[in-house]
């Protein structure tokens, strides 16, 4: 059974998340940058990560509601932090996708004693020279509010070329309309990530993590993903053939990270 959505208050902020499952260990889900909210489409999110709940209560939050102009990705970690603590969540595993897992990383850091187990989809520890561009211009075409710009920029680095052409209008469909809130939010969630970097902390990292990712990413890159190898004790499998969205496009994605969670967990 899905949850409604519903609101936690902490650390001056507001956060919305659903959860579902029954299981007695805790999963958190942290989403990536997208142009709309995740909880928009909270019914079939759950469907897509419905295996999890056979083990795990699963929480899927989204970026707090009352965003500040200026927002890191520690700010971002703190939140979640504040949230886990007034929810009274502990010894949780997170599955962090894309900048959901830089802040997994980054919380874990700072809070290691409530992190159990960490699963990081197409995400780093660093945004390299070479992938900042992309973040800019997202960054910049939600700041001009260029809707179509943004949609056709977004598709074209996150997804595969063989699910664009099988999928690409549905999801541009799926992403039009986008409000002025939305672009504003986008546009702050961008702006300040390319000034992430915990690269050179990996290694104070010590509770079980598998690393997934596609060998052709063109968000992050496949380099990126795999340095976060410097974890002890990691797991690391790249998907070939595939992009960024490779938690989206292959099945398998998703029943390794369980596979991990249960063997590491359960």
């Amino acid at each position: 059974m899905v949850s409604e959505i519903q609101k936690v208050s902490a650390n001056d902020a507001q956060i919305e998340y659903f959860k579902y499952g029954e299981g007695k260990r805790t999963l958190v889900v942290l989403p990536g940058l997208a142009v709309k909210s995740v909880l928009l489409y909270k019914d079939m999110v759950a469907d897509a990560l419905g295996l999890f709940g056979e083990g795990f209560e699963v929480y899927v939050f989204d970026r707090r509601l009352n965003l500040p102009d200026s927002y890191s990705v520690e700010d971002m970690a703190k939140d979640y932090i504040a949230a886990f603590e007034t929810l009274g969540l502990k010894d949780v595993a997170i599955y962090g996708i894309s900048q959901g897992g830089m802040i997994a990383l980054t919380l874990t850091l700072l809070r290691p004693d409530l992190v159990s187990a960490l699963v990081l989809g197409s995400t780093s520890a660093r945004v390299s020279e070479a992938s900042q561009p992309v973040i800019k211009e997202w960054n910049d075409l939600a700041s001009a509010k260029d809707e179509k710009g943004l949609i056709d920029s977004f598709i074209k680095y996150v997804y595969s070329p063989a699910f664009v052409e099988q999928f690409g209008p549905v999801i541009a469909d799926s992403l039009k309309g986008i409000t002025d809130e939305e672009f504003k939010r986008l546009s702050i969630l961008t702006g300040r990530m390319n000034e992430y970097d915990v690269y050179s902390r990996l290694g104070e990292i010590e509770c079980p993590s598998l690393i997934l990712c596609g060998d052709e990413d063109a968000v992050l890159g496949k380099t990126a993903t795999t340095e976060l190898s410097a974890i002890k004790g990691s797991e690391l499998f790249v998907f070939k053939g595939f992009g960024h969205a490779v938690y989206d496009e292959n099945p398998e994605f998703k029943e390794r990270a369980n596979e991990f969670l249960v063997k590491t967990l359960l």
